[in-house]
């Protein structure tokens, strides 16, 4: 594994998809763990798709404090939850079994209805019953980067009011409701987890001074502290390391 301080971030180079998902692995519940030492609740926000699959997975079977744990998905898309484009429907068949199925889940779809606003509505209320500040703060934010730039659900040229927690946007073909930039940027720890070469173009305009946000709305993501980026040597061959 190779280390690398670069502008705001730092990044955690692996030679592959399965060292990288271990040490993850390990890194997470090691954060779990020593932030329950000190704070009654962890607050987790989970990003979806197929990368972290293989981390939920593993993080599932280990046997924490998973009842003290709070876990909030970065963003949604309106379909079924019983649907494989739900990013609900893969964490219940990945994180959120075995030992850590005792996690409080905060459920946006609980049937067929994937009205927006109302999505909007249900999280945003979440969100008061289990902060007490504005905005949220999250212990842990797990953020993927698309090939395009986007993180979460906010997609290159999309409209974010910066006064907003959740934004409703649409990409890759559906409408998704996403949280925002004040919202992610205000957690305490912030990580990508990044992998595969389709994604190398995208993590070389993260680090870009020059790189518009417009276009790569992943820059739009700040930090107090280093933004952790752990990738793939795939993911990483064009960056100045």
């Amino acid at each position: 594994m190779i280390e690398k301080n670069i502008d705001t971030y730092t990044f955690f180079i692996f030679e592959n998809k399965i060292k990288l998902s271990l040490y993850l692995t390990k890194y997470i519940s090691n954060k779990i763990k020593s932030s329950l030492k000190v704070n009654d609740r962890f607050k987790f926000c989970v990003c979806g798709g197929s990368s972290p699959r293989n981390i939920y997975e593993k993080l599932s079977n280990l046997e924490l404090s998973w009842e003290d744990v709070d876990i909030f998905l970065g963003d949604e898309r309106c379909v079924d939850p019983l649907s494989n484009e739900s990013n609900t429907y893969m964490l219940k068949n990945s994180l959120l079994k075995n030992y850590a199925s005792k996690a409080y889940f905060c459920e946006v779809f609980k049937n067929k209805d994937f009205n927006d606003d109302l999505a909007k509505q249900v999280y945003l209320k979440a969100l008061e019953e289990k902060f007490a500040g504005n905005p949220p703060i999250f212990d842990l934010t797990l953020l993927g980067l698309g090939d395009d730039g986007h993180t979460a659900s906010l997609f290159p040229y999309t409209d974010i009011n910066n006064n907003d927690l959740i934004i409703t946007s649409f990409g890759k073909g559906l409408t998704r409701i996403s949280l925002t930039p004040k919202i992610i940027s205000a957690s305490s720890e912030i990580v990508f987890l990044v992998t595969g070469e389709s994604k190398n173009l995208a993590l070389k305009r993260l680090i870009d001074a020059n790189e518009p946000p417009e276009r790569t709305p992943a820059k739009l993501i700040k930090s107090n502290s280093k933004i952790l980026v752990f990738c793939d040597s795939d993911a990483s061959n064009q960056l100045p390391i």
